[in-house]
């Protein structure tokens, strides 16, 4: 048995001070699930969620003595990430491990920074069961797929792990490991509100996400039977009354998702269902959206990313303008809730472009629009596009998060004016006097009220005061 301390940085630079976490990691509590099911001790460590210093993280060094720490890190928090693991060679005699999506994109280069001891690439969780195996019995790192080692000053990585063809063979995530109960998502309806992930996987080929790095294009899915154990499990143990399912297109398959529904009905169950992560426009029809509605889904999220045909094609989207307003059409004539995602400053786009992604919003009208700035995350197709142009203006991650200023220009636009632009179209799409009046009637509850009074008041100053 080993001693395995978990690690979430801090994610303050990429959503600013609003805390806690709206949803709990559940990369971490399924890495937890594995290393507990093997036998070792698991403990976990979320910097905001807990709201940790580097002193009271040094306590927790100190008392609990683990054999490993092993931090998760997206690009964004990568230096977050390189300060822990420093921190932790500081202050104990710990191991060091990194995994989640920036070593999984930058492997070289993130153990390049000297502090971690190994890296996981994709998919973690065989891989670090395998690695606390090889190390409790003296095997050869050099047989654990999908890692990356140091010996002495040189570091080795390994051939790549297959993705898990059987996700239902992954434990639960180890949710009893959570300290802070108070994880939950602003425009829930009802508390408490859970994150649960069904698939992996997705077919898109869209330039701007590295999603398919992480768990690769083939879309594999849990069983009906066991996303609906897990969506009882949260019922039954932790008085869940909504449930957010945070898949990248979990309608890809539509037999499932019948499948998903009927279990849904035949146990039962009632709880309310939301789809926040965005759903491709190009699979949804009626049939599918009432069938998400039957199993008690209020709100869905569509990727829109542009309101210009050329700019959706030329980040290979696969989806015409035409699907995507159908989509939305569908979705509010079942009396669903609409979100819409919709990326500004893609390669190609100038001002007229972007106006008509706001006209575009606009004419969709979804009760929430979301204008986010590009950020090219390395080996991302439309990374190396604007690398190779001279149009990355800056690397340093910790400005990679979605709510900092643009790190790329492009030949039309500057990082100022993609930023003057985004502020446009906030003001825009909001500050028309009958969406004001809607926003107002779609705080249903109280607990819609209060969590969305001080989210909204850090948009308005952000988005639309500023500058």
């Amino acid at each position: 048995m080993m001693k395995i301390l978990l690690v979430v940085p801090s994610q303050h630079e990429i959503y600013g001070k609003i805390t806690p976490p709206e949803h709990p990691h559940l990369g971490i509590l399924y890495i937890a699930a594995i290393l507990q099911r093997d036998g070792h001790d698991v403990k976990t460590a979320d910097f905001d969620a807990e709201f940790l210093t580097f002193q009271t993280f040094a306590n927790i060094l100190t008392d609990y003595n683990p054999d490993i720490v092993g931090i998760t890190a997206t690009t964004p928090v990568f230096n977050n990430a390189v300060k822990i693991a420093e921190f932790t060679k500081k202050h104990s005699s710990a191991k060091t491990l990194i995994g989640g999506i920036h070593p999984t994109l930058m492997p070289l280069e993130t153990m390049a920074s000297g502090v971690f001891d190994f890296a996981v690439k994709g998919e973690g969780e065989e891989s670090i069961a395998e690695l606390l195996k090889c190390l409790e019995s003296g095997g050869k790192l050099s047989t654990v797929r999908g890692i990356l080692y140091r010996v002495g000053e040189k570091n080795y990585e390994t051939e790549n792990r297959p993705f898990i063809d059987d996700l239902d063979s992954i434990p639960f995530p180890a949710r009893k490991l959570l300290k802070n109960k108070k994880y939950t998502y602003p425009d829930a309806l009802k508390t408490p509100a859970f994150p649960i992930i069904t698939s992996r996987g997705c077919p898109g080929n869209c330039t701007f996400c590295t999603a398919k790095f992480a768990h690769g294009k083939r879309f594999r899915c849990r069983s009906a039977a066991n996303v609906v154990d897990e969506i009882e499990l949260l019922i039954s143990e932790y008085n869940a009354a909504e449930i957010h399912i945070w898949d990248d297109n979990f309608i890809t398959n539509r037999k499932r998702v019948f499948a998903v529904r009927d279990e849904i009905k035949r146990r039962r169950i009632k709880c309310l269902f939301a789809f926040p992560n965005g759903i491709r426009a190009d699979f949804i029809n009626r049939e599918i959206l009432q069938v998400l509605k039957d199993m008690g889904t209020y709100s869905i999220a569509i990727g829109v990313e542009s309101g210009s045909q050329n700019i959706l094609d030329r980040i290979q989207k696969g989806i015409k303008l035409e699907q995507i307003e159908n989509a939305f059409n569908i979705a509010k004539s079942l009396g669903l809730e609409t979100w819409g995602f919709f990326l500004l400053g893609l390669p190609g786009e100038n001002e007229k472009t972007i106006n008509q992604t706001i006209d575009f919003a606009i004419k969709l009208d979804p009760d929430i629009a979301k204008f986010h700035l590009l950020k090219p995350y390395p080996k991302s197709e439309i990374y190396n596009e604007l690398k190779s142009l001279g149009m990355i203006i800056d690397e340093n991650f910790v400005h990679y998060g979605i709510h900092t200023s643009p790190v790329h220009r492009l030949p039309d636009l500057s990082a100022g004016q993609l930023m003057a632009l985004q502020k446009k179209a906030y003001r825009k799409f909001y500050m028309r006097p009958g969406k004001i009046l809607k926003e107002i009637l779609r705080l249903k509850t109280f607990n819609r009220m209060k969590l969305n009074f001080s989210a909204g008041i850090s948009i308005i100053k952000d988005k639309i005061l500023s500058g």
